[in-house]
């Protein structure tokens, strides 16, 4: 070998090292792109542990998370789980293909309607309206067809809620193939849809044979504000049937007609009580408050519904502070309710009845007048024991005590805390989720203090955990991130999801509240899920994927469709 031979070797291979340093990055991303790979086969292979370790370990070695794979996986799971022959498996699939948000989903949400199950077609409808998309409106209407009355009307109602341009036709095919007795269901849809197909549709409706139909056509124009309707309802101030009357006098104060004050003036001496108490209301809607001691009269006699509308009337209190210590718990509660509407303290005796559960086991319902315009509450004792009773919904009794509640937090902060901290002693375990986010949303000195003792003294388990749970939402220092995660982690074998029976349309148009929850437990491992994929960081997600991996198998699709929500 020649000198100059001896003298390039060192520099090739200072060239070879060079290349090699500078295509190292390039080997390095390729491995952990085939680890991310491998995760997404292991996936689809239904190897669902290892490909979630597989996963980690890939966010292990990259640094970070990726969204678009974790979607991918999410997706690839739901749809391995509705093929699934166990009936948890495919009911918790279709929780997290809902919970998601996802439109990739929409052919998962789509097995659940063709399911024969009608709750399992419920929860799809849900779920489904919920997707701004025209395939899942495609699918509402897919669900018109169902073998089940309740899921049709279910459907037609949410395709009303979206205004659909071929809803009426659906609404009325519906309706006229039902016995003429179902016909007061559909006034709320044509009301609702607001087209001009819907209108006229409304028009006959209000023209109707039926008188029990004419009345809630009547009433939802008045709560649409549709004062097109006004020439109609003026003729039916002049009818004889009880219930139309009251009707008609209640929505034309409503709707602030002031043609028709001349006729509500005669109506008010009208010998039946809530045709008197609707003119007198009516009256005090258009700016005449010289009726509302014939209001006031009619409360005084115990008149239920009296007691309720002197919610809306100002300067009133007095009456009502009267009544709300009345020995007739029907008196009481109504007027406990009224104060409240009025933001009136004198209301919380009485309302701590409604909230607290003593040895009367009390359960609530709505009780209306003959013509639907008035509605009052009717306490009814030993709820459970009548659990099977069809006059007893203790799913709508507890949505009037958790609305109550929403309510009182408009009045002083210092005396909704108070009732706060008497139902973590009571241990009203039913309204302390309701509570805490209540509290929570206060976001002041004294409510983070409420939540603070709760989290650190309360003897109730749930009291303490929700409290540390509203604390993690709020970001407050302390050991309560730890805790939530310490919790979760410690539920492994908790069924996730359960059902809760549904409420009336018009109840949850005012409310927004869904129905499908969990209870106590479940309840609180959804909300802490929640929580926790809603910090949207790189540790949150890295706890999500472990509980997923770890902890009971029908819940991880649920859990991967919230995961999925955190990571879109």
């Amino acid at each position: 070998m020649g000198p100059n031979h001896i003298k390039t070797r060192p520099i090739a291979r200072q060239i070879l090292c060079l290349a090699l340093f500078i295509a190292s990055p390039l080997f390095a991303a390729k491995e952990v792109d085939e680890i991310k790979l491998h995760a997404l086969y292991l996936m689809q292979q239904n190897k669902i542990e290892e490909s979630l370790e597989r996963y980690r370990e890939y966010a292990e070695v990259s640094g970070r998370h990726d969204f678009d794979v974790l979607q991918q996986m999410g997706l690839i799971l739901l749809q391995k789980g509705i093929q699934s022959e166990d009936p948890e498996t495919f009911m918790m699939t279709l929780f997290g293909a809902g919970l998601s948000g996802s439109a990739a989903a929409i052919e998962i949400l789509a097995r659940g309607i063709a399911s024969p199950d009608p709750q399992i077609q419920l929860l799809s409808l849900h779920f489904m309206a919920k997707l701004e998309d025209d395939r899942a409106t495609d699918f509402l209407n897919l669900a018109m067809s169902s073998d089940f009355l309740a899921i049709r009307m279910e459907a037609a109602f949410y395709l009303a809620q979206r205004k659909h341009p071929h809803a009426v036709g659906q609404i009325e095919g519906l309706m006229y193939r039902l016995p003429p007795a179902f016909k007061a269901y559909f006034p709320p849809l044509f009301a609702l849809l607001g087209t001009n197909d819907a209108t006229q549709s409304l028009r006959r409706l209000i023209e109707d044979p039926d008188p029990q139909t004419r009345v809630e056509s009547i009433l939802n124009v008045a709560r649409l504000g549709r004062d097109d309707f006004l020439p109609q309802l003026r003729k039916r101030l002049t009818h004889t049937h009880i219930a139309e009357l009251e009707a008609a006098a209640f929505a034309v104060g409503v709707l602030k007609d002031s043609h028709s004050i001349p006729r509500l003036t005669k109506l008010v001496q009208s010998p039946t009580d809530t045709v008197k108490l609707a003119a007198s209301f009516a009256l005090f809607q258009l700016g005449d408050r010289s009726h509302v001691p014939v209001i006031e009269s009619l409360a005084k006699q115990s008149n239920l519904f009296a007691i309720t509308s002197l919610g809306a009337i100002s300067e009133t209190e007095d009456t009502l502070a009267q009544l709300v210590r009345s020995d007739d718990l029907q008196v009481r509660i109504n007027a406990a309710v009224s104060l409240l509407q009025r933001r009136d303290i004198r209301c919380l005796g009485a309302l701590s009845e409604i909230l607290i559960v003593d040895t009367r086991d009390l359960a609530f319902h709505p009780f209306n007048s003959v013509g639907r315009s008035f509605s009052t509450l009717k306490a009814i004792p030993s709820a459970e024991l009548r659990a099977k009773d069809s006059t007893v919904d203790l799913s709508y009794s507890l949505a009037i005590r958790e609305h109550l509640l929403r309510e009182a937090m408009h009045l002083p902060q210092e005396h909704f805390l108070r009732l706060v901290r008497a139902l973590f002693t009571k241990q009203q375990h039913d309204l302390v989720p309701t509570a805490i986010a209540l509290t929570e949303s206060l976001q002041t000195p004294e409510a983070i203090a409420t939540l603070k003792a709760g989290a650190d003294k309360m003897s109730s388990s749930l009291v303490r955990d929700y409290c540390r749970l509203a604390l993690y939402r709020l970001k407050q220092e302390g050991p309560y991130e730890e805790a939530v995660h310490h919790w979760v982690m410690h539920q492994k074998g908790v069924d996730l999801i359960q059902f809760k029976p549904l409420l009336p349309w018009k109840y949850r148009l005012e409310q927004s509240d869904y129905t499908l929850t969990a209870e106590e437990t479940s309840r609180l491992l959804v909300e802490s899920f929640l929580s926790i994929a809603n910090q949207r960081d790189e540790m949150s997600i890295s706890f999500l994927l472990e509980a997923i991996q770890l902890g009971k198998p029908q819940n991880r699709y649920a859990l991967m469709g919230l995961l999925m929500k955190a990571t879109e």
